[in-house]
């Protein structure tokens, strides 16, 4: 007995299967546009980044923002790593992703910065009390949405 060829087939499987198309990731391209405006030397370690504020549930523009502060995003202090000023003249790091993730890490969950506002934050990161307001500016160059 010849059997059609569509009789054969389970009627979910007669249409086409659509494509999961997983989309572009934009805050790589702010990450992108704001080191390359900064003139920041490359790599710029952006899949880090958002690795970091993803696993740690951070605001993905915190430390490259840090970074333009504390060190106009590695120039001043290339030789230890700490791109963030984290303990400066104290801390180094083996590799900038190192260092993205201890510092993330460490805002995110370390007993000083735990539970705090990105003001809270800030303020624990550097006390003086333009440091929050300068670091939240930066991070509105890379994205102009609201910052917490």
């Amino acid at each position: 007995m010849l059997c059609s060829a569509t009789a054969d087939v389970s009627p979910a499987l007669r249409h086409p299967i659509p494509q999961m198309i997983a989309k572009p990731d934009l805050r790589a391209a702010h990450l992108e546009r704001f080191f390359t405006a900064y003139h920041c030397p490359a790599p710029f370690h952006i899949d880090e980044y958002l690795r970091a504020a993803d696993d740690y549930g951070l605001d993905y523009r915190l430390l490259p923002a840090v970074s333009i502060r504390e060190s106009l995003c590695g120039v001043k202090e290339s030789d230890e790593n700490n791109f963030w000023g984290y303990h400066p003249g104290r801390q180094s790091f083996s590799s900038v992703g190192e260092g993205i993730d201890y510092v993330s890490r460490q805002l995110a969950e370390g007993f000083y910065y735990k539970d705090k506002t990105l003001e809270g934050k800030l303020y624990v990161y550097n006390p003086r009390p333009k440091y929050p307001s300068e670091v939240r500016y930066i991070m509105l160059q890379i994205e102009p949405r609201p910052v917490e």
